[in-house]
């Protein structure tokens, strides 16, 4: 057996110390998340995990002391008054500070709300407000203040909170991290009252609410328990290889399902995590971090995939040839290397030289060398970028999942991956086919239901108990599922026909040049299309082809912007994107072809409320926005 396999399929010891396991769907998992989290404290406390950068170095902690200080924040909280099952909202970028606070809420028997900072104080005032939250935990004074002028709104909030230090202040209700951290140390019998809290949580107990991401209507409050979590953080972990240090660096939002779930199964697996300074700084910081295994969302991988061509096609001759060679023999031994069975000897040669010349250094530039998992979730990806960067030698194991399964219900593995697919159910989840061909799932991941909205929640689940995903899919004979699209995505097109935009927009945005794409004509003829630059390699481009002068690309401001609506403006550049469209129009049906786009010069970004958390469009705003500009593509 090799190692990452001893490892992974290792039982979890029971200690009489710490609650008993339990079973679902047939894997034993703990009763909460604290008892999980305790566990390994005891076990190896010396371990060291959640590493940030302090003065330019990657500094760890151990995890004694990193439970020291979840439980004195727990018992700060109990001291200011939280009760077992009351709200507190988490309001803060991806940060190490972030999965203490929301230890210490669960330890104190009390339910994380985890808030996007990117929204806008009316979103966040009304996920505040129906969550009922008592406390609200933000990243620094602007936040607060944001929420200070809600205050009137938000009768059930009874305290604002920073994680970054404030000035001194003897009032309790002026406290920053350090400070509720001090008032818990001062709780008498506050570990006494802690450790009570946390073993009193059952995997029935509501661990927290995630808001669901908007992109087709208003955000619904996703109630999600204990038992929802540990099940398919070990359902995930179990399956997937793991080794001793392996290292990942976060730079998700932990507000989302994906990336909470997923440090929780680092927890399992002893995973270091090293968190992103910035989403700025996280190409940098992937190569000093040299993570083994990395998670992200589709857009991530489809910038790589433009950065990858940008600089291929920028490179002298030579070197794209090698490039391109290198690219071909990977293509051609992909079948055998993905079904693991063995090359040929020309194929052999050919593959060790590529990797040489090309994939290893590659992956050293972009991952530091040490990479040997990636995973996709989130959003639907290409087939094709897989199939890209499988060729060189990155496999991309995509998985499928909904805010309301806590993130993965299926997942293709190492040895078991079909690109175009999701993958196949965790153990104990059940998915099947509507007969509108719905995907529907039931197993210990789904959720308990819409918080505070009883409607939604019955109309959410069949009479058999599946949840009805919302998605559109198919399921092979081996139970590979394979997502189309959203229901309430679908265009109809005026002649009946009826169109998944996803995939087409994923098609558009394979093009270099392309940011994001929004694909609209519901009730049209043909189908249409709004297009944002990747300015960046826009600006590259077009230094590069003499389109603009070579200070392009280093422009700010208004000179920037100025650039960009010239470079829109450009004959060349139109051809180019045209003919880039007019290729691609090609591989897609006579119906869902484009007739027409529009290139903005203008980005998306999750602050404006055009792009989800996870990079997704978000239809309703962007057809709203761009209303005159969608009716002029129809004249």
């Amino acid at each position: 057996m090799s190692p990452s396999a001893a490892l992974v399929h290792k039982p979890l010891s029971r200690r009489a110390d710490l609650v008993d396991l339990v079973e679902l769907g047939g894997i034993w998992v703990h009763k909460s998340i604290p008892a999980l989290f305790q566990q390994r404290a005891a076990e190896e406390p010396e371990l060291q995990s959640e590493y940030r950068r302090v003065e330019g170095v990657w500094r760890g902690t151990c995890a004694d002391r990193r439970r020291e200080r979840v439980e004195q924040i727990a018992a700060g909280l109990i001291a200011l008054g939280i009760e077992p099952g009351q709200r507190v909202a988490l309001i803060a970028a991806t940060r190490w500070e972030w999965l203490l606070v929301d230890l210490a809420i669960l330890h104190a028997g009390a339910v994380t709300v985890g808030i996007y900072p990117t929204l806008s104080a009316a979103e966040i005032g009304h996920q505040l407000g129906h969550s009922g939250a008592r406390i609200a935990i933000t990243d620094d004074a602007a936040q607060a203040a944001k929420i200070a002028s809600l205050r009137d709104e938000l009768p059930d909030l009874r305290q604002t909170l920073t994680l970054e230090a404030k000035a001194e202040s003897s009032s309790s209700e002026d406290l920053d991290l350090a400070g509720l951290e001090a008032l818990g140390a001062q709780l008498s019998k506050g570990p006494e009252l802690v450790r009570a809290r946390w073993e009193a949580l059952g995997p029935g107990d509501l661990a927290t609410i995630i808001y669901t991401s908007g992109t087709t209507g208003r955000p619904k409050g996703a109630m999600l328990s204990h038992g929802n979590l540990c099940y398919t953080a070990r359902a995930a972990s179990e399956v997937l290889p793991h080794e001793a240090c392996d290292r990942s660096l976060t730079f998700l939002p932990l507000a989302h399902a994906l990336q909470r779930v997923a440090t929780y199964g680092g927890i399992y697996t002893r995973t270091q995590a090293y968190y992103a300074s910035s989403l700025e700084e996280m190409q940098r910081e992937l190569r000093e971090v040299a993570p083994s295994i990395q998670i992200s969302v589709p857009r991530i991988w489809e910038k790589l995939h433009a950065r990858i061509v940008a600089r291929v096609e920028a490179a002298p001759l030579g070197r794209r040839r090698v490039f391109q060679w290198a690219l071909e023999v990977g293509r051609r031994t992909a079948p055998a290397r993905l079904a693991g069975r063995s090359l040929s000897l020309r194929d052999r040669l050919a593959w060790a030289l590529a990797r040489e010349l090309v994939t290893e250094p590659l992956k050293q530039r972009v991952f530091g060398g040490s990479i040997r998992l990636l995973t996709s979730g989130g959003a639907p990806i290409d087939p094709e970028l897989l199939e890209f960067f499988f060729a060189l030698d990155l496999l991309i194991l995509e998985g499928w999942g909904l805010t309301e399964t806590a993130a993965p219900a299926t997942l293709n593995l190492p040895g078991a991956c079909r690109f175009g697919t999701v993958g196949r159910p965790l153990r104990g989840t059940e998915v099947e086919l509507a007969d509108d061909g719905e995907l529907l799932v039931r197993g210990p991941g789904v959720f308990q239901g819409y918080f505070r909205d009883e409607a939604m929640t019955q109309a959410a689940f069949t009479e058999g108990g599946f949840f009805r995903t919302g998605d559109l899919g198919e399921i092979d004979a081996e139970g590979y599922v394979r997502i189309t699209d959203r229901k309430k995505d679908l265009i109809v097109l005026s002649t009946g026909k009826k169109v998944a935009p996803q995939r087409i927009e994923q098609v558009l945005q394979s093009i270099p040049l392309v940011g994001n794409a929004l694909v609209h004509g519901d009730q049209r003829s043909y189908l249409v299309a709004l297009l944002t630059l990747d300015h960046e390699a826009a600006l590259h481009w077009a230094a590069d082809k003499g389109v603009l002068p070579p200070d392009a690309p280093k422009a700010q401001g208004v000179e920037r912007q100025d650039y960009l609506e010239a470079l829109v403006a450009h004959p060349r550049f139109a051809l180019t994107l045209d003919e880039a469209i007019q290729e691609r129009n090609q591989h897609l049906s006579p119906f869902e072809q484009l007739k027409r786009w529009r290139v903005l010069t203008e980005a998306w970004s999750q602050e404006e409320g055009t792009l989800t958390p996870t990079l997704k469009v978000r239809r309703r705003p962007l057809q709203a926005r761009y209303e005159k500009v969608l009716a002029e593509l129809y004249r």
